[in-house]
């Protein structure tokens, strides 16, 4: 997984990914938090939460939201925002798969980029969220639809202005491959791979981990036709989905 921190670190670089603002897809993302749980006042924890937006966004519904990421710009972005903000949120910079939580929590969410790494990385950090819940908590994951990144955007090539970027996939092991690569720079491209999963896959991915999935919501799609983000779509047809999990 060595390319975790050069990849996310780049898009930091080229395009400040993770360096805005709060925007409307962030508050519908908390919003879908609500919709998918319960809106009561909640302990919540966000896994690789980046410039922080998502967990701002949480907080400001009322949550008390702590967060974890990787990347130090990305965290020091989040602590000016938050301020800016006038919101509090507790996110340390660290790795998930290390980093020791003693208290427990309502809701763990972990958004965009699961699969990194190999299913039994999957697992170990399936077993560490399973730990970090209270009784009666949830988790929320967002991820690849293998359909979806195996079929419409296999082989997608776009124009970002600044960079290239471009999709493949990796059928052997069920793997998106996202690249991107500057235009002043073609030789050098950095990379992401994220493992997809079937919803009856990821069903198999938990078993062990002492969780076990109670609901499906699908997420949206990019027609590339009109190159425009259609925010719902139809599960078999959605890039990715968000699965809701809770203690066995």
């Amino acid at each position: 997984m060595d390319w975790v921190k050069t990849f996310y670190g780049a898009q930091n670089e080229w395009f400040g990914v993770y360096l805005g603002g709060v925007e409307e897809s962030h508050r519908e993302r908390a919003e879908l938090m609500h919709q998918m749980t319960d809106p009561t006042t909640k302990q919540i924890l966000e896994l690789g939460a980046g410039g922080g937006q998502t967990a701002i966004a949480l907080a400001e519904l009322g949550h008390e939201v702590s967060a974890v990421e990787l990347l130090e710009e990305s965290v020091l972005h989040a602590q000016k925002l938050s301020h800016q903000m006038k919101v509090d949120i507790n996110i340390q910079q660290g790795d998930f798969y290390t980093i020791d939580y003693q208290q427990s929590f309502d809701l763990i969410c972990y958004f965009d980029s699961f699969g990194i790494g190999s299913d039994a990385d999957q697992r170990r950090l399936l077993k560490r969220i399973e730990t970090w819940l209270k009784p009666g908590g949830n988790a929320i994951i967002e991820v690849g639809a293998t359909w979806y990144w195996a079929g419409v955007a296999n082989g997608r090539k776009m124009d970002l202005g600044a960079c290239f970027r471009a999709y493949s996939f990796d059928v052997l092991n069920s793997k998106l491959i996202d690249s991107w690569w500057r235009k002043e720079a073609p030789e050098t491209v950095v990379r992401q791979y994220l493992r997809c999963y079937t919803p009856v896959d990821f069903k198999l991915l938990l078993e062990g981990t002492g969780l076990k999935m109670v609901a499906i919501e699908p997420g949206g799609r990019v027609d590339y036709e009109e190159m425009e983000f259609i925010k719902k779509a139809a599960l078999g047809e959605a890039m990715t989905y968000y699965v809701k999990l809770c203690k066995i």
